[in-house]
């Protein structure tokens, strides 16, 4: 009699810590979209230091950031297109030197020029901004697949929120060490730094051209390799525009947050709750990166992030027995943890439903759309809590939170995994 055969154990699969650290390449791109991306928050604050100096206002010095901002979002798709359709190592090293020279030079514009000039200047040195950001996220997509990517857009979601955290507070530390105009050079070089350093990441993970575009028709949702424009793919434009409101609500808790804690004689405090958000956020991201497994629905993903800004409501009203910042510190613990889990699949959606043809274009398009969304956001919040109170502000997050879970909905297509 033949023995039976033993029965195959099936392979267990690689732990997350070991799948992460078997893709050093991976890990070298991801550390360096973090310098790459410091600059971002810091310049911000060294340069409405700057300007606030040399106008007396924070008002206007709102407008020389502003113009910052404006020049680095108009040419987000642009710069996008080009790492599509060109080698993005030559793309970072040239637009990072001329940036980083930029804002040195943007550090040297004398008081006397008028802040204007100084607008004019940095919306000039905006335009130059590299696409760290959209080179960071395309190219984990040409080197990772599966639950892999998905690790490795939660922890660039973590790392996001790493540097809104530290990036302000280490241009604070240097301006009360070097001043403020030398941290906006001192930004340049950063910025410098992290786009070269980058450039060499990519350049060693073997992932500079664009990727091969395969012929052949693409699955539901993606970019037939013979459709020339982005904005003609239903399913990439509603991902788009779910990370464009998403964002956009979070920058509305932001400015709630800060405008309750003014309100109430305790402006730090608008400092310290922002904090809690962004340390929740990361460790929930850190969490989801390493022990989250199985497969996921983006839309439940995103329902659960509506569900912990809906939570701000009754911990900012006093009716409801919030109004203290305990009640409000709790609902931001609780509502950040989930956040980098659903912008990871987010962007694991932006990248399968572009394709290989427009994917760092889409990740320009998330840079500009975001900003500028924001920008108009805040205004219409602040005319909103001045009218009604910081809860009623608060609605419009939620609201923008709702309009994401329902544009993910209406796709096909892949919704996110892992």
């Amino acid at each position: 009699m033949t023995a039976a055969a033993p029965t195959p154990v099936p392979e267990r699969p690689a732990s997350p810590f070991k799948e992460l650290a078997g893709a050093p390449a991976l890990l070298s791109l991801l550390g360096w979209s973090l310098v790459g991306r410091l600059h971002l928050s810091a310049t911000l604050v060294a340069l409405l230091v700057v300007a606030a100096d040399n106008t007396g206002s924070y008002a206007t010095a709102g407008l020389v950031t502003g113009a910052l901002v404006l020049g680095q979002g108009i040419t987000g798709p642009i710069r996008g297109r080009t790492v599509d359709r060109r080698p993005a190592a030559r793309i970072l090293v040239w637009t990072s030197l001329l940036y980083g020279a930029g804002l040195v030079g943007l550090a040297a514009v004398p008081e006397a020029a008028g802040w204007q000039t100084l607008a004019g200047v940095a919306f000039v040195v905006g335009l130059a901004c590299p696409p760290s950001t959209q080179v960071s996220r395309c190219k984990v997509a040409q080197l990772a697949t599966g639950t892999l990517r998905q690790r490795a857009y939660n922890l660039q979601a973590t790392v996001n929120e790493l540097v809104l955290v530290t990036g302000p507070g280490a241009a604070s530390l240097c301006i009360a060490v070097v001043g403020p105009r030398a941290s906006v050079a001192v930004c340049g070089a950063l910025a410098a730094l992290g786009g070269l350093g980058l450039a060499r990441a990519v350049r060693r993970a073997g992932v500079d051209a664009p990727p091969v575009r395969t012929p052949g028709s693409e699955p539901d949702g993606r970019t037939p390799p013979g459709r020339s424009s982005l904005l003609r793919n239903p399913a990439a434009v509603r991902a788009i525009a779910a990370v464009t409101v998403l964002i956009a609500g979070f920058s509305v808790v932001d400015f709630v947050l800060i405008s309750w804690s003014h309100s109430r004689g305790a402006p730090e405090l608008g400092g310290l709750l922002t904090g809690v958000w962004a340390i929740a956020s990361a460790a929930g991201g850190l969490a989801a990166t390493f022990w989250l497994t199985g497969a996921a629905v983006l839309w439940r993903r995103l329902v659960l992030v509506t569900v912990g800004v809906a939570l701000l409501l009754p911990a900012l009203s006093e009716r409801f027995g919030g109004g203290t910042v305990w009640a409000v510190a709790a609902a931001l613990a609780l509502g950040g943890t989930v956040i980098p889990p659903a912008l990871a699949a987010l962007y694991d959606s932006v990248a399968d439903f572009a394709g290989d043809a427009h994917r760092a274009e889409a990740f320009g398009w998330i840079a500009a759309t975001t900003t500028a969304a924001s920008a108009v956001a805040n205004p219409v919040a602040g005319a909103v809590l001045d009218r009604w109170g910081a809860t009623a502000a608060a609605a419009i997050a939620l609201t923008a939170c709702c309009a994401a879970t329902a544009l993910i909905a209406g796709t096909r297509g892949k919704q996110g995994v892992g």
